[in-house]
């Protein structure tokens, strides 16, 4: 009967323990369920992934929970190497992720897998990791967390777990457990950069969720990322950055606003030093001589630094290029810079017959029909008097000589005629008025032949680029006609020497026929120190190829991205992007009098007067060869006369 009764006490006992440890699991579950709900809704996640040992019964009480909270869910085992490395965070949308850290041994696998787990540490994937029991004594180093039967403490036992992962400030990463009283402590985990040990940041001490009311957290949490100056404080890291000089020999330092070569590389390098004030960090700089071009797959400069991980951010803009984005991501446009073609309109007499210009078609049509009208009343006039002398020739000689200001030797006898003739030359004198004064403007005013690129292609005047990194590039790659034109006719049969610095090409411009393609705040300077405000109201600006805007560059899927973007785009609010854009970009002079100066009149503008006089030269020629051949027909013909009248007598 003893043994019995003692079989008994023992089988009880067994089932008491076995209940008390299957309540105890019970309860943890719930208890992680209710927290997990209340802390996704509060991030406004759409779905989470449950990383845990839990059996069916377990999984089935977290989805049934989750998904009347809206929630999709998804279960993975620590252990399932395959499904954790395929698992990948959404970037458009908030994800969760649960990590059940009870789990034992289990989860060592988990930990072991730095490097997908680096790729899920982003910040719309928020991490939630729950832990059973807070430790109270301190032990050495281990996986598992617990060495000789002596649990680890959490801080020791995290900074081992995340030594190789990258839970940088802007990633979401949550430790939760329970503390004394049965609630839940959440703690928030962040490295201030990779070899750093973590900071911890407390959200709630002494949290109990309730099934239907999340807000206190939600409130916690909005506080909490409210006062995040501790996470912008990098503690000195010293960051990897790059930069590119591309003119060495004119290179000074970052501060001389004398030169204008590496615009790219001097204006945007203000806002790295805000950024290091503000986030206290320190700069590592790598200098190379390019930005760099994506080649048979391989970048160059300092995309070449991005490509294989050298560096973590760029000292500089870039241009914002498609093929970059494969090894950086820019954040903010900082500069944009313009590349014009600028020129001088050249002078209408080079462009245009100016001796035609005065007068539309119309008017001269008017005027032959004048100088016509004149000739036949006065053919009339002769022949209705019988008393005026000059011929048909004679009188048309006459009228093109009115019209021209010359005087003649013909003397009318009617009063008819004399008014006549007083009519034409009043006429003619108004009419050579209208057009000398016009000619006289003309000569004073540039042209308007070049609007466009392809009128550039079409003109007289040479081409010529700025030696600058991206010039070739762009040239080649434009898909604009008229610019390939323009590249093709104008640009490279001269070779390397189209491509020239902005001193010299603005000088060309100043001195000859020349279009000059450069950045604009080059130009500009050049164009301050060395034009005559009277020459500045006559330069033109074209667009052949626009450029994308500038921003600094950061390598692809960086953890400091976030952060960088953010303060970032602070200094945009606050008028520090713009205050530096003004300091270091020369702003296009003004033409303040376009009505100044004059132009004087040479060789060219007179060219085709010399053509008129080679020709009325050439015509008066060859009439006198007529006219002797004439006159001595008619004397050989009244010598002949002449003798047959004398043998006759």
């Amino acid at each position: 009967m003893k043994e019995f009764v003692d079989k008994n006490m023992c089988l009880l006992c067994f089932a008491m323990v076995w209940t008390s440890a299957w309540a105890i699991e019970v309860g943890w579950t719930e208890s992680v369920t209710a927290l997990a709900v209340h802390y996704y809704r509060a991030r406004h996640t759409k779905s989470v992934t449950v990383v845990s040992c839990w059996n069916a019964d377990e999984r089935y009480e977290l989805f049934r929970l989750i998904t009347k909270a809206g929630l999709m869910v998804n279960f993975m085992a620590p252990t399932d190497d395959d499904s954790i490395v395929t698992l990948h965070a959404n970037r458009i949308s908030q994800g969760g992720l649960l990590v059940d850290a009870s789990c034992g041994m289990e989860m060592s696998v988990f930990w072991r897998m730095e490097h997908a787990l680096n790729k899920l540490l982003v910040g719309n994937l928020h991490w939630l990791i729950v832990e059973k029991s807070v430790p109270l004594e301190r032990g050495p180093t281990s996986e598992g967390g617990i060495i000789d039967g002596i649990p680890m403490p959490l801080e020791l036992l995290y900074n081992e777990r995340f030594r190789a992962l990258e839970p940088m400030p802007y990633t979401s990463v949550v430790l939760a457990f329970p503390n004394a009283g049965g609630n839940w402590e959440l703690r928030e985990l962040f490295k201030p950069y990779r070899k750093a040990t973590l900071s911890v940041e407390s959200i709630a001490s002494n949290y109990t969720p309730t099934i239907d009311d999340y807000e206190e957290l939600s409130k916690q949490l909005m506080n909490r990322r409210n006062n995040a100056g501790r996470r912008r404080n990098l503690q000195g890291f010293a960051m990897p950055c790059g930069t590119a000089t591309t003119s060495p020999e004119y290179f000074k330092g970052m501060d001389d606003r004398n030169d204008v070569h590496d615009l790219f590389t001097k204006a945007n390098f203000p806002f790295i030093r805000e950024l290091m004030y503000d986030l206290n960090f320190t700069l590592n700089m790598v200098q190379v001589d390019k930005v760099g071009y994506k080649h048979n797959g391989t970048f160059s400069g300092v995309m070449g630094k991005f490509q294989n991980h050298s560096i973590e951010l760029g000292c500089l803009g870039t241009l914002m290029r498609t093929e970059r984005l494969e090894v950086a991501d820019f954040m903010i446009v900082t500069l944009i810079i313009r590349s014009s073609i600028i020129f001088r309109q050249p002078p209408l007499s080079i462009v245009a017959n100016i001796f035609e210009l005065p007068f539309s078609v119309g008017v001269w049509a008017c005027c032959f029909a004048m100088m016509a009208i004149y000739w036949v009343s006065m053919i009339a006039f002769r022949y209705l008097g019988h008393a005026e002398e000059f011929t048909p020739m004679e009188t048309l000689v006459y009228i093109f000589g009115t019209m021209c200001q010359r005087g003649c030797d013909m003397v009318p006898h009617f009063n008819g005629t004399r008014l006549l003739m007083f009519s034409l030359q009043l006429t003619s004198f108004f009419i050579v008025t209208s057009y000398s004064a016009s000619i006289v403007a003309l000569l004073q005013s540039p042209s308007r032949a070049i609007v466009s690129v392809g009128d550039l292609v079409r003109s007289p005047l040479k081409a010529g680029v700025m030696d600058t990194s991206y010039g070739r590039v762009y040239y080649q790659e434009t898909q604009d006609p008229e610019v390939q034109d323009l590249y093709r006719k104008k640009i490279k049969p001269h070779g390397e020497s189209a491509f020239m610095e902005a001193s010299e090409g603005i000088a060309r411009v100043k001195q000859e026929l020349y279009a000059f393609e450069a950045e604009v705040n080059a130009a500009y300077k050049e164009i301050k120190e060395t034009f005559a405000p009277a020459e500045v109201c006559k330069l033109q600006e074209l667009e052949a190829i626009k450029l994308p805007p500038f921003g600094i560059p950061i390598v692809k899927g960086s953890k400091y991205r976030e952060l960088i973007r953010q303060r970032l785009m602070w200094q945009r609010e606050v008028g520090i992007i713009r205050r530096f854009n003004i300091i270091w970009i020369h702003q296009k002079p003004q033409c303040e009098n376009p009505n100044a100066g004059y132009s004087s009149v040479g060789l060219v503008e007179m060219r085709y007067l010399y053509f008129f006089l080679a020709v009325g030269f050439l015509a008066a020629l060859v009439t006198l060869l007529l006219e002797r051949a004439r006159w001595q027909d008619v004397a050989e013909g009244c010598k002949s006369r002449t003798a047959i009248i004398k043998r006759k007598i």
